[in-house]
C-alpha cells in the first residue's frame, strides 16, 4: 500500500497527474466564452430544427437588442413565417409576450426561458477551473450554475452544462469563425433531456 503511494506520489511530481485522470486547478478566467452581442451587435438570426415528444419543427429564431440589458427574441415557423414565440429577455426576468398553443404550458416556458438566459444571460460570477484528462472544465454561478468545458489550448469552449431548478440542459458549440476581435460558433446544439435543438447562424448585425 505504501508504495503504491509512493509511486503516485512520484508520479505527480513527474507532471503524470493529468495522465491518471486526476483533477488539477487552473485559472480560466481569460478563456472566453461564447457571446453574439459583445462586439455591438444588435440583431442575430438562426435557422432553427426543435425535436420534441418525437415531432421536429423548423423555424427563423431573431434576437435583437432593443436596449442595454434587454433582448426582444422571435420564433417564426419556417414554413408559413408566422410567429410562435416572442419573448423579452431581461437578466433576471423572460417575459412572453407570444407563445402559441400547444406550446403554452409551464413546462415548455420554463423550458424556453432557460435555454434563452443560457444563451444571452449566462452565470457571470467566476468561481473555480479544473483540468482532467486533457480538458479544462470552468464553473461560473449566479442564480444557476454553469460549467464551461474547453479541449487543452482552445480559448473558446465546446460545451457548456447549466444546471437550474428543473434539471440540466446542455449547449455545444461548434464551427467557430473569424468575427472582429474575436470568434462565433455557427453551429449550436442544445439539449435538455426532452427538447433539442440544432442551430445554426444566419445573420450577425451591428
Amino acid at each position: 500500500m505504501k508504495k503504491a503511494i509512493v509511486l503516485l506520489a512520484v508520479l505527480c511530481g513527474l507532471g503524470g497527474c493529468a495522465s491518471l485522470g486526476l483533477k488539477q486547478s487552473c485559472d480560466g478566467r481569460d478563456l472566453a466564452r461564447p457571446s453574439f452581442f459583445d462586439q455591438g451587435q444588435s440583431l442575430v438570426a438562426f435557422k432553427t430544427v426543435l425535436k420534441a415528444r418525437g415531432g421536429e419543427m423548423k423555424g427563423i429564431l431573431q434576437i435583437k437588442k432593443t436596449e442595454e440589458n434587454s433582448y426582444q427574441a422571435v420564433l417564426f415557423a419556417l414554413a408559413g413565417g408566422y410567429k410562435l414565440m416572442q419573448a423579452q429577455v431581461e437578466p433576471k426576468n423572460v417575459t412572453f409576450e407570444v407563445l402559441v398553443p400547444p406550446a403554452d404550458m409551464a413546462v415548455v416556458r420554463a423550458k424556453a426561458e432557460s435555454f434563452l438566459t443560457l444563451l444571452l444571460w449566462p452565470p457571470a460570477q467566476y468561481k473555480n477551473c479544473r483540468e482532467q484528462n486533457g480538458r479544462r472544465t470552468v464553473t461560473y454561478t449566479g442564480a444557476a450554475k454553469a460549467h464551461y468545458e474547453y479541449a487543452l489550448g482552445e480559448s473558446y469552449p465546446q460545451t457548456v452544462v447549466y444546471r437550474k431548478t428543473f434539471g440540466t440542459a446542455r449547449m455545444s458549440f461548434a464551427q467557430y469563425r473569424p468575427y472582429e476581435a474575436g470568434f462565433v460558433p455557427h453551429l449550436i446544439y442544445y439539449d435538455d433531456g426532452s427538447v433539442t435543438a440544432e442551430l445554426t447562424l444566419l445573420t450577425l448585425k451591428k
